[in-house]
């Protein structure tokens, strides 16, 4: 659109809007600055009038009290004069005459208008002058006090009166003298010359009455302000208090003040005060003109000086706003041109800059977008055409989704069917357009839901349903169907809600065989641990609170192992399958046959009145087992150990009963194997507290329940400990102290007896390079087991724990047994070898317990042979016993070798060893495995009683 026809009003160029507006602007302040000025200077002016008021006001009453003065002093001298006359003896004839021959004089120089004589009664004598209603409350006061009284009368006539006390012979009297107001206001219009005045109201009158009911008894210039007052209560209602009062004629302006006179009734009397103002006024007049005049011309000055500034600034936002038109004609080239021609010489940058600099951004901005819009409606015609072509594509995909993909109308009809949805129910396109979605053949079971539910998202109340369901296709394949139909919300369209439906037939199928395989053991299909659990858990709770015994019989392939590893695994799986054949051969159905993994199968039997019975069972399992298997043209015998838990006697939960079961399994596996065991608590509670054992010896290190104790080794020769031997003992936190051989073995079968074996080590090191470092030369001697000995790190290790704790490898003494030296020599020997060369000495213990092999022995780089204590306790006791220490000991002297004996308890034990040339000693008769605190103490105190001698 053009920018004429934009707005039809007339165009007024900027500059003349802005001349205008400041004209108009600078205008109104200029008015109301001179509002203002005029009443600040009305309102200054008239309070000076009312300050210079009250000072006249002052003037007056000043000349008020003056005047009282005088006629106190004239009261005072008349008393004076009567006594002259009388010569003392004043009466009140005497002051009678006094009075009428001194009141006309003094009358007639103004000094009084007005006297009078009361006698003591306060009754009028004489009087003389203006004759006023005088109240005799006054006179009796004078009598009475004995004092001057001022007093002011404006009844009719006002006048200002003193009246004072006389004392005459015998008697108080009173004289009462009186003035007219004239002189006053005389006085004060030649003092001020203001113009002044004195209204009284009439008697008679009301006391509010109005100003024009009042009579002005004196007043200056009377002619004039007459008429000056005359208008004033014409035109304004004036307070019976008085009040100060403005009145303007055609050329002059006046201010009227009224006060009622000092000691004057309320209402009855005013003073008047006249001002012109006139002068005053004008002046103020002129002055606020002139001012308005000059700051007037200021103004305009100012305006055309802004006018002028703005000239140049206002001419480019001019030429600048001619310019804007042209970017809706895309002439961003002529709107720089036109930008960069304004030339401007100021010293600041201002907003006109600023709006170039926007407009040349606004001009490049709008470039770019038409630029970016060009591009894009490029752009969107590019992707229409792919639209167009995804369209296309999403046809296609639906056509070929494996996918039943349809639309249906309000009603349910088929609107739309996809080509696999076409081939997965055997329709044609010409047979759809026919039928509603429930004409095709549903499976009855589940149908009157479906239709409910549809009927739901037909009525909008649902926008989405899910259902599975089965419908059977043309060719008679029922298939499994999951549908999802969903509303479409599109206007005007015939379809309504989209169905999508995906055959989930073959999933289903793979779902079954998933639970199958969960559930069974893929070698035998016999069911497997989960599935006979949950079968138990059914029969318990199925046979609770009856008298029937169930009863989990637990089988176990005796010898399965070895046909693996000779055989081979597959000979060992068809063993297994040929197993499970063989016992459900002889359960057959009444129990339950179950392989839980490897070589355990288990059984359960419900219902069963008797144990017999169930034994009867277990014996034809063993029974069946005595034949052999054939299996690829081996023989392979193999029987069944089988162990029995029985509900409700042993257990009433299936995690117990099978367990008890496996535990009596075990049970008849360490007595022989092919045979049944039921399960006992004994044997239960055993099994239970080896278990408990190893779990807490694994713990044992970590919560520091492993003490070494040591037994001293005493070298009978000399009485002194040459050696002691270090000895594990176990303090548990709930057992108290086990025996070693009750956890030893334990360690040894659970492969413990590594860690702990170099824990003992480290510790009697320790406590031997104390004993050192304290001056005594105690040999540490240490049991090394067999399994030690066999491990590859156990060279490392005893150098690790010699260079950690720093001990003399002279003072280690390392124990070992004939037995495990002599299974594999080949490794055992170079590292014996080993250790002397580290410095260390090597002792054999038990010796003469296993196979004692004489050509090895000759062969270990041995030190001592330590006798067993079994052979120690024959001394004494069996002729034959006694031989074998003798000879033990001569067989260690012919080879150079130390021997020890252990186990010594009594007097002829030891002399019978020290006889034969046995001087190294250990056993109780010396001292008992000590813990290392009472060790150290026997060392230090080398307390050794040697009475064999």
């Amino acid at each position: 659109m053009p920018y004429s026809n934009v707005d039809p009003r007339t165009f007024l160029s900027l500059r003349w809007k802005v001349f205008i507006y400041l004209v108009f602007a600078l205008a109104m302040v200029h008015l109301i600055y001179g509002y203002y000025s005029y009443h600040s200077l009305k309102q200054d002016s008239a309070e000076e009038r009312l300050e210079l008021a009250e000072r006249d006001f002052s003037v007056l009453e000043g000349l008020v009290a003056t005047s009282y003065d005088r006629l106190l002093e004239l009261s005072e001298i008349i008393p004076l004069v009567v006594d002259h006359n009388a010569k003392g003896a004043a009466t009140p004839s005497a002051y009678i005459d006094a009075l009428e021959t001194l009141f006309p004089s003094l009358a007639i120089n103004g000094s009084m208008d007005a006297i009078y004589f009361y006698d003591g009664a306060g009754e009028l004598t004489t009087e003389q002058g203006i004759v006023v209603d005088f109240p005799s409350s006054v006179i009796t006061k004078v009598i009475e006090e004995e004092e001057p009284v001022k007093f002011f009368h404006c009844f009719g006539q006002c006048l200002r009166f003193v009246a004072m006390p006389v004392t005459l012979v015998g008697n108080k009297t009173g004289v009462v003298v009186g003035r007219e107001m004239r002189d006053i206001i005389l006085e004060f219009n030649r003092q001020t010359g203001r113009d002044i005045g004195l209204a009284l109201q009439p008697s008679g009158s009301a006391a509010a009455a109005r100003l024009w009911t009042l009579e002005l008894k004196y007043l200056t210039k009377k002619a004039e302000n007459t008429a000056l007052l005359n208008r004033l209560v014409s035109e304004q209602n004036i307070s019976s208090d008085g009040g100060a009062y403005e009145v303007n004629t055609e050329e002059r302006r006046y201010q009227v003040i009224l006060k009622p006179p000092e000691g004057a009734a309320s209402g009855r009397a005013f003073w008047i005060l006249i001002e012109d103002h006139t002068r005053s006024y004008i002046d103020a007049r002129d002055d606020l003109i002139q001012r308005l005049l000059v700051s007037g011309a200021g103004l305009f000055l100012a305006a055309l000086f802004l006018l002028t500034v703005l000239r140049s600034p206002l001419s480019a936002l001019a030429r600048i706003s001619a310019l804007l038109p042209l970017l809706a004609k895309s002439a961003y080239e002529e709107i720089r041109l036109g930008i960069h021609s304004i030339k401007r010489s100021n010293l600041f940058e201002d907003e006109l800059d600023l709006l170039k600099h926007s407009t040349l951004d606004l001009t490049e901005q709008l470039e770019r977008l038409e630029q970016s819009l060009l591009e894009r409606a490029l752009h969107l015609s590019e992707r229409s055409d792919q639209l167009e072509a995804e369209r296309d594509f999403v046809t296609s995909l639906l056509d070929t989704a494996e996918t039943i993909i349809m639309t249906l109308d309000h009603n349910g009809n088929i609107v739309t069917l996809n080509r696999f949805g076409l081939e997965a129910l055997g329709l044609s396109a010409d047979e759809v357009k026919l039928l509603s979605f429930f004409d095709l053949s549903h499976d009855k079971v589940g149908l009157d839901e479906h239709q409910r539910l549809m009927q739901r998202l037909f009525n909008k109340r649902e926008t989405k349903v899910q259902v599975e369901t089965a419908i059977r296709s043309k060719n008679g394949q029922m298939l499994q169907v999951s549908w999802l139909h969903s509303v479409l919300n599109i206007p005007d369209s015939e379809a309504q809600v989209l169905s999508i439906g995906l055959d989930f037939t073959e999933r289903q199928q793979a779902e079954k065989q998933l639970v199958w395989i969960a559930n069974h053991d893929p070698l035998t299909a016999l069911p497997n641990r989960l599935m006979f659990n949950d079968e138990v858990a059914r029969a318990l709770k199925q046979h609770s609170g009856n008298k029937d015994i169930i009863a989990v019989l637990f089988c176990d392939l005796d010898s399965f192992k070895d046909v693996n590893d000779s055989l081979g695994h597959p000979v060992g799986d068809e063993l297994l399958q040929q197993a499970a054949e063989r016992i459900q051969s002889v359960i057959c159905h009444d129990g339950l046959l179950a392989r839980l993994g490897g070589d355990e199968f288990t059984v359960l039997l419900e219902s069963r009145s008797s144990i017999q019975e169930i034994e009867d069972v277990a014996t034809q399992l063993l029974k069946a087992f005595r034949e052999s298997f054939f299996i690829d043209g081996y023989e392979i015998f193999s029987t069944l150990s089988i162990g029995i838990a029985m509900y409700p006697e042993n257990a009433t939960d299936v995690t117990t009963l099978v367990q008890y079961a496996d535990v009596a399994m075990f049970d008849a596996k360490e007595r022989g194997k092919n045979q049944l065991r039921f399960y006992h608590d004994e044997r239960g509670s055993e099994r239970y507290e080896r278990f408990s054992l190893v779990n807490d010896l694994r713990r044992a290190l970590e919560h520091d329940e492993l003490k070494v104790y040591f037994q001293p080794q005493i070298d009978t020769r000399s009485g002194s400990v040459m050696g002691a031997e270090a000895l594990l003992r176990w303090q548990h936190k709930e057992l108290g102290m086990i025996s070693p051989a009750k956890f030893i073995p334990l360690a040894e079968e659970q492969g413990l007896i590594i860690p702990i074996g170099e824990w003992v080590l480290r510790e009697a090191c320790k406590q031997g390079k104390i004993l050192h470092d304290q001056g005594f030369y105690v040999r540490m001697g240490v049991n090394v087991a067999g399994q030690q000995i066999m491990h590859e790190s156990l060279l490392s290790s005893v150098q690790r724990v010699i260079s950690e704790t720093g001990i003399d490898p002279k003072l280690v003494d390392l124990e070992v047994t004939e037995s495990f030296l002599l299974r594999q020599p080949e490794i055992t020997i170079p590292k014996l070898h080993k250790f002397r060369q580290m410095g260390m000495s090597l002792s054999m213990d038990d010796f003469g317990t296993g196979y004692s092999s004489l050509s090895y022995l000759k062969k270990l780089p041995l030190n001592t042979l330590k006798i067993d204590q079994s052979f120690v306790c024959d001394i004494g006791n069996d002729p034959e016993g006694e031989a074998i220490v003798k000879a033990i000991i001569v067989l260690a002297k012919s080879l150079g070798l130390g021997v020890l004996a252990e186990g010594v308890e009594t007097t002829e034990q030891l002399a019978y060893l020290r006889a034969h040339g046995c001087h190294l000693i250990q056993g109780y008769y010396f001292s008992r495995p000590l813990p290392v605190e009472a060790f150290v103490d026997f060392v230090a105190n080398q307390a050794v009683d040697i009475s064999a001698d």
